[in-house]
């Protein structure tokens, strides 16, 4: 009986939605065998008009046709060139000619960059020469060099009977030998805590500030640690020359509900995990009684658009878009994870057990005007 009325249910739904003329997006990775998306994570439109989805379950690099078909996979897990080591903690982006592909890895991953030509053969791999723990993102550069997020760890230092445990966030440039030409951006935050030197730490602390940054058209870089509602604008070689306000609104403060909430649920997580775990290491979050941090970060990315624009993601679902001199173009609450294309809004929605499906609507008109187009689907 209950099978029947969702039928019925669902039936009713798609004909009410025909009829007023709702737009229906285009799921992307949804079809059984070697295209379905399984654990999707970063999607992006290619150079060559085709949407590239990195699924960490298999770690390939998932490649769809405008109308979503499945066309091939790039990667996968392995130790070779051009193949992936931690599939958890792996990104991707292209190049600045549109002619190649490179992947970048995380701690425990391969300590180079992939580069890959299009279609996925290998063509070369940029060795890191320089200490680092972990490349988070990486841009390439119109003159071929990049712009590489890596993060490094200090040693712990003993707070009373426990540790902090620093990490820096640093941006550098690099060519494409993999030599550091010049380092940007630097930022250091307590990232976690633990009871021994040695680790076994709990995870992020809550409220640590953001380390987000774009290349812009004309060698400049704007950065944000979320906590304002200026970003700040950067040459190439990190001197900062000029201020960008947005509509953000002014961040948060942390108070102690927020803090005993995040104990509440990390206490939970963890004890769930391994309770003998818990007993041994996990008690170290009693000990954080008052964050290190007194705001919350106002927002959770920032990307770049086709039309040169800024899309910041902010704090409940809200998306801003606005060009470069920090004009407001539009807004929307949306809960899922939005980028604008060339051809495409793509967007990543979660259901509640976590599961992210990505979804496509082709682009009509302006951005602004697309953007607005979501508030429909």
């Amino acid at each position: 009986m209950r099978g029947r009325f969702f039928i019925i249910f669902s039936t009713l739904l798609f004909l009410a939605n025909f009829l007023l003329g709702v737009e229906k997006p285009l799921i992307i990775g949804k079809e059984k065998g070697e295209g379905e998306l399984i654990q999707p994570r970063k999607f992006e439109e290619g150079p060559d008009g085709n949407i590239y989805v990195y699924d960490s379950y298999d770690a390939f690099i998932k490649v769809y046709s405008p109308d979503g078909k499945f066309i091939r996979k790039i990667g996968g897990k392995g130790e070779g060139p051009g193949e992936i080591k931690r599939a958890d903690r792996a990104n991707f982006g292209f190049t600045h000619d549109g002619k190649s592909l490179f992947i970048t890895e995380y701690f425990g991953g391969h300590q180079w960059i992939s580069v890959l030509d299009i279609k996925g053969n290998f063509e070369k791999a940029i060795h890191l020469n320089f200490k680092w723990f972990g490349v988070v993102k990486a841009e390439s550069l119109s003159d071929g060099t990049f712009l590489v997020e890596v993060v490094l760890f200090e040693p712990p230092k003993p707070v009373e009977d426990y540790y902090h445990w620093i990490s820096q966030d640093v941006l550098i440039r690099i060519n494409e030998k993999g030599e550091v030409l010049k380092e940007v951006l630097k930022r250091a935050y307590v990232s976690t805590i633990s009871m021994f030197p040695g680790g076994a730490d709990i995870g992020n602390l809550p409220f640590i500030p953001r380390f987000l940054w774009l290349p812009l058209k004309v060698n400049r870089i704007i950065f944000t640690d979320g906590l304002s509602t200026k970003f700040s604008i950067y040459d190439l070689s990190g001197n900062k020359i000029g201020e960008l306000q947005t509509p953000l609104p002014e961040p948060e403060k942390v108070t102690s509900k927020d803090l005993d909430k995040w104990r509440e649920e990390k206490r939970e997580m963890l004890m769930s995990r391994d309770r003998s775990w818990y007993e041994t290491f996990g008690k170290v979050i009693d000990k954080y009684k008052k964050s290190i941090y007194d705001k919350k970060p106002n927002l959770y990315d920032i990307y770049s658009t086709p039309e040169g624009n800024i899309l910041i993601s902010g704090l409940y679902g809200n998306y801003y878009l606005i060009d470069q001199k920090g004009k407001l173009l539009s807004s929307i609450k949306y809960n899922a994870n939005i980028k604008i294309t060339k051809n495409f809004v793509l967007f990543g929605k979660e259901d509640e057990d976590g599961v992210l499906t990505i979804y496509c609507i082709k682009r009509k008109g302006k951005e602004a005007e697309d953007l607005k187009r979501l508030k429909d689907i």
